[in-house]
Protein backbone atom coordinates (compact mmCIF):
# COMPACT_ATOMS: atom_id res chain seq x y z
CA UNK A 1 0.00 0.00 0.00
CA UNK A 2 2.98 2.56 0.95
CA UNK A 3 4.86 1.62 -2.09
CA UNK A 4 1.62 2.63 -4.17
CA UNK A 5 0.57 5.71 -2.33
CA UNK A 6 4.35 6.87 -2.98
CA UNK A 7 4.21 5.81 -6.87
CA UNK A 8 1.02 7.96 -6.90
CA UNK A 9 2.48 10.88 -5.27
CA UNK A 10 4.92 10.88 -8.39
CA UNK A 11 2.28 10.44 -10.96
CA UNK A 12 0.03 13.45 -9.78
CA UNK A 13 3.30 16.00 -9.37
CA UNK A 14 4.12 15.38 -13.45
CA UNK A 15 0.86 15.33 -14.41
CA UNK A 16 -0.39 18.64 -12.46
CA UNK A 17 3.02 19.96 -13.66
CA UNK A 18 2.54 19.04 -17.49
CA UNK A 19 -1.44 19.44 -17.44
CA UNK A 20 -1.05 22.86 -15.76
CA UNK A 21 -0.41 24.42 -19.09
CA UNK A 22 -3.22 23.43 -20.64
CA UNK A 23 -5.98 23.76 -18.20
CA UNK A 24 -6.77 27.06 -18.86
CA UNK A 25 -7.22 25.96 -22.30
CA UNK A 26 -9.26 22.93 -21.47
CA UNK A 27 -11.59 25.09 -18.85
CA UNK A 28 -12.09 28.06 -21.89
CA UNK A 29 -15.52 25.99 -22.02
CA UNK A 30 -16.58 27.06 -18.87
CA UNK A 31 -17.13 30.44 -17.47
CA UNK A 32 -16.02 29.64 -13.76
CA UNK A 33 -15.67 33.41 -13.03
CA UNK A 34 -18.98 35.19 -13.88
CA UNK A 35 -20.91 31.71 -14.55
CA UNK A 36 -22.66 30.62 -11.80
CA UNK A 37 -24.42 28.15 -13.68
CA UNK A 38 -20.98 26.90 -14.72
CA UNK A 39 -19.91 27.16 -11.25
CA UNK A 40 -22.27 24.47 -9.85
CA UNK A 41 -21.80 22.08 -12.64
CA UNK A 42 -17.80 21.72 -11.82
CA UNK A 43 -18.79 21.52 -8.38
CA UNK A 44 -21.71 18.46 -9.14
CA UNK A 45 -18.75 16.90 -11.42
CA UNK A 46 -16.20 16.71 -8.80
CA UNK A 47 -18.44 15.66 -6.52
CA UNK A 48 -19.26 12.62 -8.66
CA UNK A 49 -15.46 12.18 -8.96
CA UNK A 50 -14.43 12.49 -5.68
CA UNK A 51 -17.42 10.12 -4.63
CA UNK A 52 -16.54 7.58 -7.23
CA UNK A 53 -13.05 8.01 -6.42
CA UNK A 54 -14.06 6.30 -2.91
CA UNK A 55 -16.31 4.14 -4.39
CA UNK A 56 -13.79 2.54 -6.39
CA UNK A 57 -10.99 2.29 -3.70
CA UNK A 58 -14.32 0.70 -1.34
CA UNK A 59 -14.71 -2.06 -4.01
CA UNK A 60 -10.53 -3.06 -5.03
CA UNK A 61 -9.21 -2.60 -1.31
CA UNK A 62 -9.30 -5.52 0.70
CA UNK A 63 -8.63 -4.59 4.30
CA UNK A 64 -11.23 -8.26 5.88
CA UNK A 65 -8.19 -8.25 8.69
CA UNK A 66 -9.05 -4.79 9.81
CA UNK A 67 -12.56 -3.62 12.22
CA UNK A 68 -15.15 -2.15 9.83
CA UNK A 69 -14.59 1.31 11.04
CA UNK A 70 -10.90 0.97 10.96
CA UNK A 71 -11.14 -0.26 7.40
CA UNK A 72 -13.58 2.79 6.15
CA UNK A 73 -11.30 5.39 7.93
CA UNK A 74 -8.47 4.06 5.65
CA UNK A 75 -10.30 4.02 2.66
CA UNK A 76 -11.20 7.54 2.76
CA UNK A 77 -8.16 8.85 4.05
CA UNK A 78 -6.61 7.55 0.63
CA UNK A 79 -9.05 9.77 -1.46
CA UNK A 80 -7.78 12.45 1.05
CA UNK A 81 -4.36 11.62 0.42
CA UNK A 82 -5.06 11.99 -3.20
CA UNK A 83 -7.21 15.41 -2.76
CA UNK A 84 -4.15 16.81 -0.89
CA UNK A 85 -1.95 15.55 -3.80
CA UNK A 86 -3.91 17.46 -6.14
CA UNK A 87 -4.62 20.51 -4.33
CA UNK A 88 -0.80 21.15 -3.10
CA UNK A 89 0.65 21.02 -6.95
CA UNK A 90 -2.45 22.65 -8.31
CA UNK A 91 -2.25 25.83 -5.90
CA UNK A 92 2.02 25.75 -5.76
CA UNK A 93 1.44 25.86 -9.94
CA UNK A 94 -0.90 29.07 -9.73
CA UNK A 95 0.98 30.57 -7.02
CA UNK A 96 4.45 30.11 -9.31
CA UNK A 97 3.16 30.54 -12.36
CA UNK A 98 0.48 33.08 -12.13
CA UNK A 99 1.93 34.73 -9.37
CA UNK A 100 -0.80 36.32 -8.26
CA UNK A 101 -1.04 39.51 -5.56
CA UNK A 102 -3.25 39.07 -2.19
CA UNK A 103 -5.81 41.94 -3.60
CA UNK A 104 -5.87 40.22 -7.36
CA UNK A 105 -9.35 39.03 -8.71
CA UNK A 106 -9.49 35.10 -9.06
CA UNK A 107 -8.26 33.60 -11.83
CA UNK A 108 -10.53 30.62 -13.78
CA UNK A 109 -7.94 28.62 -12.48
CA UNK A 110 -7.86 29.68 -8.88
CA UNK A 111 -11.80 29.28 -9.22
CA UNK A 112 -10.90 25.69 -10.46
CA UNK A 113 -9.22 24.81 -7.49
CA UNK A 114 -11.52 26.05 -4.59
CA UNK A 115 -14.34 24.76 -6.52
CA UNK A 116 -13.08 20.88 -6.94
CA UNK A 117 -11.62 21.24 -2.59
CA UNK A 118 -15.08 22.85 -2.03
CA UNK A 119 -16.58 19.83 -3.93
CA UNK A 120 -14.25 17.37 -2.46
CA UNK A 121 -14.75 18.62 1.66
CA UNK A 122 -19.09 18.30 0.69
CA UNK A 123 -18.55 14.78 0.12
CA UNK A 124 -15.60 14.12 2.71
CA UNK A 125 -18.10 15.68 5.29
CA UNK A 126 -21.24 13.43 3.74
CA UNK A 127 -18.86 10.11 3.94
CA UNK A 128 -17.63 11.30 7.42
CA UNK A 129 -21.31 11.14 8.67
CA UNK A 130 -22.04 7.82 7.04
CA UNK A 131 -19.74 5.93 8.17
CA UNK A 132 -19.83 7.50 11.82
CA UNK A 133 -16.28 8.99 11.12
CA UNK A 134 -17.20 12.52 11.67
CA UNK A 135 -16.22 14.73 15.35
CA UNK A 136 -17.01 18.36 16.37
CA UNK A 137 -13.78 19.19 14.96
CA UNK A 138 -14.45 17.84 11.87
CA UNK A 139 -17.70 18.93 11.24
CA UNK A 140 -16.62 22.82 12.11
CA UNK A 141 -13.84 22.32 9.73
CA UNK A 142 -15.40 20.96 6.75
CA UNK A 143 -18.26 23.52 7.15
CA UNK A 144 -16.38 26.65 7.34
CA UNK A 145 -13.77 25.41 4.43
CA UNK A 146 -17.09 25.00 2.88
CA UNK A 147 -18.28 28.26 3.47
CA UNK A 148 -14.93 30.18 2.85
CA UNK A 149 -14.60 28.82 -0.93
CA UNK A 150 -18.02 29.60 -1.39
CA UNK A 151 -17.75 33.22 -0.40
CA UNK A 152 -14.38 33.35 -2.09
CA UNK A 153 -15.98 32.00 -5.40
CA UNK A 154 -18.88 34.40 -5.63
CA UNK A 155 -17.46 37.57 -4.53
CA UNK A 156 -14.43 36.72 -7.44
CA UNK A 157 -11.76 37.38 -4.41
CA UNK A 158 -9.81 35.60 -2.16
CA UNK A 159 -8.45 32.83 -4.60
CA UNK A 160 -5.08 34.24 -3.76
CA UNK A 161 -5.28 33.63 0.02
CA UNK A 162 -6.85 30.37 -0.23
CA UNK A 163 -4.50 28.71 -2.59
CA UNK A 164 -1.79 29.80 -0.17
CA UNK A 165 -3.41 28.45 2.55
CA UNK A 166 -3.85 25.27 0.69
CA UNK A 167 -0.79 24.97 -0.42
CA UNK A 168 0.46 25.11 3.50
CA UNK A 169 -2.07 23.27 4.83
CA UNK A 170 -1.62 20.39 2.36
CA UNK A 171 2.14 19.98 1.82
CA UNK A 172 1.91 18.16 5.08
CA UNK A 173 -0.85 15.91 3.98
CA UNK A 174 0.40 13.17 2.77
CA UNK A 175 2.79 12.46 5.92
CA UNK A 176 -0.28 13.29 8.27
CA UNK A 177 -2.78 10.46 6.68
CA UNK A 178 0.25 7.51 6.09
CA UNK A 179 1.20 8.28 9.49
CA UNK A 180 -2.39 7.75 10.43
CA UNK A 181 -2.98 4.60 8.44
CA UNK A 182 0.18 2.83 9.65
CA UNK A 183 -0.90 3.38 13.26
CA UNK A 184 -4.52 2.17 12.63
CA UNK A 185 -2.96 -1.54 11.35
CA UNK A 186 -0.56 -1.88 14.06
CA UNK A 187 2.82 -0.47 12.60
CA UNK A 188 3.28 2.32 15.11
CA UNK A 189 6.41 1.16 16.26
CA UNK A 190 8.49 1.23 13.11
CA UNK A 191 10.91 3.52 11.57
CA UNK A 192 8.62 3.82 8.51
CA UNK A 193 6.15 5.47 10.71
CA UNK A 194 8.51 7.58 12.41
CA UNK A 195 9.87 8.95 9.66
CA UNK A 196 6.43 9.59 8.50
CA UNK A 197 5.71 11.53 11.91
CA UNK A 198 8.99 13.62 11.72
CA UNK A 199 8.57 14.56 8.13
CA UNK A 200 4.79 15.44 9.29
CA UNK A 201 5.92 17.87 11.89
CA UNK A 202 8.79 19.35 9.97
CA UNK A 203 6.69 20.59 7.09
CA UNK A 204 3.68 21.32 8.94
CA UNK A 205 6.27 23.10 11.45
CA UNK A 206 8.04 25.19 8.46
CA UNK A 207 4.92 25.89 6.34
CA UNK A 208 2.40 26.48 9.43
CA UNK A 209 4.85 28.24 10.81
CA UNK A 210 6.73 30.54 8.50
CA UNK A 211 4.10 31.04 5.78
CA UNK A 212 0.77 31.06 7.30
CA UNK A 213 1.47 34.14 9.61
CA UNK A 214 2.60 36.13 6.46
CA UNK A 215 -0.67 35.18 4.64
CA UNK A 216 -2.64 36.14 7.35
CA UNK A 217 -1.02 39.83 7.76
CA UNK A 218 -1.27 40.13 3.72
CA UNK A 219 -4.66 39.45 3.51
CA UNK A 220 -6.61 40.83 6.38
CA UNK A 221 -6.04 44.70 5.03
CA UNK A 222 -7.12 43.89 1.66
CA UNK A 223 -10.69 45.42 1.70
CA UNK A 224 -11.95 42.66 -1.51
CA UNK A 225 -11.43 39.90 0.25
CA UNK A 226 -14.14 38.41 1.95
CA UNK A 227 -14.98 38.41 5.80
CA UNK A 228 -14.96 34.97 6.24
CA UNK A 229 -11.74 34.07 3.90
CA UNK A 230 -10.27 36.13 6.36
CA UNK A 231 -11.61 34.27 9.58
CA UNK A 232 -10.52 31.47 7.49
CA UNK A 233 -7.26 32.64 7.92
CA UNK A 234 -6.87 33.20 11.19
CA UNK A 235 -8.38 30.00 11.82
CA UNK A 236 -5.24 28.43 9.98
CA UNK A 237 -3.09 30.41 12.06
CA UNK A 238 -4.25 29.59 15.39
CA UNK A 239 -5.05 26.03 15.04
CA UNK A 240 -1.40 26.38 13.55
CA UNK A 241 0.16 27.84 16.53
CA UNK A 242 -2.00 25.05 18.62
CA UNK A 243 -0.74 22.34 16.67
CA UNK A 244 2.94 23.25 16.82
CA UNK A 245 3.01 23.37 20.36
CA UNK A 246 1.73 20.26 20.52
CA UNK A 247 4.09 19.02 18.15
CA UNK A 248 6.86 20.24 20.70
CA UNK A 249 5.43 18.16 23.65
CA UNK A 250 5.19 14.91 21.11
CA UNK A 251 8.60 15.70 20.05
CA UNK A 252 10.02 15.76 23.72
CA UNK A 253 8.45 12.23 24.16
CA UNK A 254 9.39 11.08 20.93
CA UNK A 255 13.17 11.95 22.22
CA UNK A 256 12.73 10.72 25.61
CA UNK A 257 11.63 7.09 23.44
CA UNK A 258 14.45 7.41 21.66
CA UNK A 259 16.72 7.14 24.52
CA UNK A 260 15.12 4.49 26.16
CA UNK A 261 15.82 2.37 23.00
CA UNK A 262 18.99 3.47 23.04
CA UNK A 263 19.77 2.85 26.16
CA UNK A 264 18.13 -1.22 25.92
CA UNK A 265 19.87 -1.54 22.45
CA UNK A 266 16.68 -2.41 21.08
CA UNK A 267 15.33 -0.40 17.47
CA UNK A 268 12.65 -0.56 14.82
CA UNK A 269 12.01 -2.31 12.11
CA UNK A 270 11.32 -0.46 8.73
CA UNK A 271 8.10 -2.46 7.89
CA UNK A 272 7.93 -4.71 10.92
CA UNK A 273 7.28 -4.93 15.07
CA UNK A 274 10.56 -5.89 16.22
CA UNK A 275 8.97 -8.25 19.20
CA UNK A 276 11.57 -6.74 21.79
CA UNK A 277 10.00 -3.17 22.26
CA UNK A 278 7.55 -5.10 24.88
CA UNK A 279 10.91 -4.20 26.77
CA UNK A 280 10.37 -0.63 26.46
CA UNK A 281 8.22 1.33 28.89
CA UNK A 282 6.55 3.44 26.59
CA UNK A 283 4.63 0.93 24.21
CA UNK A 284 2.72 -0.31 27.82
CA UNK A 285 1.65 3.73 27.64
CA UNK A 286 -1.38 4.49 25.04
CA UNK A 287 -1.42 8.20 24.75
CA UNK A 288 -3.84 9.84 22.44
CA UNK A 289 -1.92 12.79 20.18
CA UNK A 290 -4.21 16.05 19.79
CA UNK A 291 -2.46 16.54 16.48
CA UNK A 292 -4.19 15.13 13.44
Amino acid sequence: MIQYLLSLNQQMRIQIQIKYFYKKKMLNKYDLINNQSDQVKVFLYAFFVWTSLFTFINQKLNLKNQQKKNADDIKNRLVSIIHGIFTFWTSTAIILYEQPQFSDQNSQTTQFAMIVSAAYFAYDFLACVYYELADTALVAHHSLAICGYAMATLSKFGGPSSMFGLMCAEVSNFPMHTRCILRTIGLRYTKLYEVCELVYFGLYIIFRGLFVPYMVVATIPEPNVPLLVKLSATGIFFQSVYFIYEMKSILRRLYCQYRERTNKGISYNWFTINPKITQLQYTQRSKKDTVF
